[in-house]
């Protein structure tokens, strides 16, 4: 590991640590992405309770009268600039996050960094950072790139020939490339459930042997069409990071310590646990009273296990803004290449993906500004990094708590971005308009059962249409030749008056023959969250001795349960249960059967056109998913 000893970083509220500024680089065009991340099973029925509440309590908050205050003054202005981010960051960590960690420049080369709660230790303490680990995996395979070892539009099958035993869902699929996987694009499964997560008293070499045992499964699973769309994989991304050992020769440890981190200046991030020097924060869950948790360690390094500080995320930052000039990380070309649009599938509408940060577009005095950056969820961490290539500005923030506090930290890090953004440039970032539609949206022909990463939708016809988004029913209305949503409580008798559930739009669309819908607005991009698929409903069930809860003897498996059974409308539902972080969540999926003991479920997108095989073992019935084998309860 790595020997040298630890700056000293002060990391209070009130002194945030600052490395000296270097000389002022040349800006490079505007570019930006949209930080997204691991995304997270949709809410449980205890979510939606939830739900219903924060919506009263918003309804009752909007009706008292708050006076507006006057609007702070930030250009060229340090002072006022650093207390207002301070601020906003500091009412993050006071609403229930255990511990936060945070950094922002300012254009200026300064590292702006520090760590909020926690428990004061002799160590410094990293923070799991989630799936940004997939920026880094991006930035080792465009540096293997420049060397010569491989293209990105070589066939994976050229460094893992293993793909080759991979079952195709149908003939004549061409081959994956490796760009096809960096762009979430790949057709392959979007996880290995099984073995995904580790004991939490696995060592680094038994992490590093499940690790490289990745293309090994390759024959016991199945592939999509590459390019038909967008569909998270961090399978995919474990599987690049076996390529980068293989091509570079070097264990991915070793890698990305020698031409990442020690490049960029960075003494206290790893993608493995134990580290010298510094030790992982804790980790808690828990709405009201926090409970800690067990050490979330995963097979899947290079998609989401590295750990690091907010001090070190300013060193990688500016090191990979050092890129510009050829100094860096990258190329001039490769850094280029990082932020440039990548060619996407149809279903990815307005979405726009590099390499692999998402990037954001936004208007500013008449202006296009590109926004970059990638969000991480390892629950119970969760991490945010959003940049400005051309200002060389940048926000991060990290904290160590699931609860209702953390669906705050990606909009509080667009908001520090957005003042940092003023402080830089004078000018504000504000989301592009939504585009002009000439026909309003028509749901002849529309109405019925749809499915979508985020479960079943419903579209029911009326004097007003309703939609059905997560077990709650939706108004449609006419707006802008689409549809917006309203929601009204008690009985549907107060209407809930809330900017952003009246921002949603809805366009009912055909796409490649089939019935879609996709939900956006002006802070969403259309395609960012997928798609929902229109579906007949199919009465053929299995046997109904599969009808029935499984679960698996893995203690630490991300989906402990999956439930069969026949929906009320008649058609075949799995229910799939998630354990993250210490809390539960669960999706509702449409299924087809195909054979008495084959099941496909239904949809396009995050786990979804995936298999479930039925057996029986000695009379009882078993059910395999993602690679694991469930039990009958």
């Amino acid at each position: 590991m790595n020997p040298r000893s630890p700056k000293n970083t002060k990391s209070s509220k009130k002194s945030p640590s600052k490395t000296k500024p270097k000389a002022k680089e040349d800006p490079l065009l505007p570019i930006r992405t949209l930080p997204i991340l691991l995304p997270l099973p949709p809410l449980s029925n205890r979510k939606r309770i939830s739900f219903f509440l924060f919506l009263n309590i918003l309804f009752f908050l909007q009706c008292s009268s708050v006076q507006e205050k006057p609007k702070e003054v930030y250009h060229n202005n340090p002072v006022v600039t650093e207390k207002v981010v301070l601020s906003k960051i500091e009412e993050l960590q006071n609403s229930g996050i255990h511990s936060l960690s945070y950094m922002y420049l300012l254009g200026d080369g300064v590292i702006h960094s520090g760590v909020l709660g926690g428990e004061k230790k002799e160590k410094i303490q990293r923070f799991k950072i989630g799936s940004i680990t997939k920026l880094f995996t991006g930035i080792a395979l465009l540096q293997l790139q420049e060397k010569g070892k491989l293209k990105l539009d070589d066939k994976l099958s050229r460094f893992l020939p293993e793909i080759k035993t991979i079952q195709s869902r149908e003939k004549n699929f061409r081959e994956i490339t490796l760009r096809d996987i960096l762009t979430h694009q790949s057709g392959l499964p979007s996880d290995l459930a099984s073995g995904f997560f580790l004991s939490p008293d696995a060592n680094d070499t038994e992490i590093l042997e499940s690790f490289r045992s990745l293309p090994s499964h390759l024959i016991h699973m199945e592939r999509n069409e590459p390019g038909k769309v967008h569909s998270y994989s961090n399978f995919g991304f474990g599987l690049l990071g076996v390529v980068i050992e293989r091509v570079s020769g070097l264990g991915i440890e070793d890698y990305f310590q020698k031409e990442i981190f020690a490049r960029a200046g960075m003494k206290h991030s790893t993608l493995l646990e134990v580290y010298e020097n510094s030790e992982l924060v804790p980790g808690y869950h828990g709405f009201f009273w926090k409970t800690k948790t067990a050490r979330p360690k995963i097979r899947d390094l290079t998609a989401g296990s590295l750990s690091s500080t907010g001090e070190d995320m300013g060193l990688f930052m500016k090191a990979l803004f050092q890129s510009k000039k050829g100094k860096g990380l990258l190329s001039k070309q490769s850094f280029a290449e990082f932020h440039r649009i990548q060619k996407g599938p149809s279903s990815n509408f307005q979405m726009k993906l590099g390499l692999p940060v998402l990037l954001q577009k936004n208007i500013s005095g008449g202006k296009t500004v590109w926004t970059a950056g990638h969000a991480g969820s390892l629950p119970p961490y969760f991490a945010d990094l959003v940049y400005d290539p051309e200002t060389e500005t940048a926000s991060f923030l990290a904290g160590n708590t699931t609860g209702f506090a953390t669906a705050s930290i990606q909009p509080t890090n667009k908001a520090v971005m957005d003042t940092i953004f003023e402080y830089k440039t004078g000018g504000s970032l504000e989301s592009p308009p939504i585009g002009e539609r000439k026909e309003q949206n028509q749901l002849d022909g529309y109405y019925g059962l749809y499915a979508s990463p985020f479960g079943i939708h419903e579209l029911k016809p009326g004097k007003t249409p309703k939609l059905d988004i997560m077990g709650i029913d939706f108004d449609l209305v006419e707006r802008e030749n689409r549809f917006g949503t309203d929601l009204r409580l008690f009985f549907g008798l107060i209407p809930v008056k809330d900017k952003t559930i009246e921002s949603f739009r809805l366009e009912f669309e055909p796409w490649e023959g089939e019935k879609i819908f996709t939900l956006y607005s002006a802070d969403m991009t259309k395609g960012s969250i997928g798609f929902a698929h229109r579906f007949q409903p199919n009465q053929k069930l299995p046997d109904a001795t599969y009808l029935t809860s499984y679960q698996t003897k893995d203690p630490h498996s991300i989906i402990p349960r999956v439930e069969l059974n026949k929906d009320k409308r008649g058609f075949l539902l799995a229910t799939i249960g998630y354990s993250l972080g210490g809390l539960g969540y669960s999706i509702a999926s449409p299924c087809l059967l195909e054979s008495p003991t084959t099941l496909r479920i239904l949809g396009y997108g995050r786990n979804l056109g995936e298999k479930i095989e039925l057996k029986t073992v000695e009379g009882k019935p078993r059910l395999v998913y993602s690679g694991i084998e469930f039990l009958a309860d």
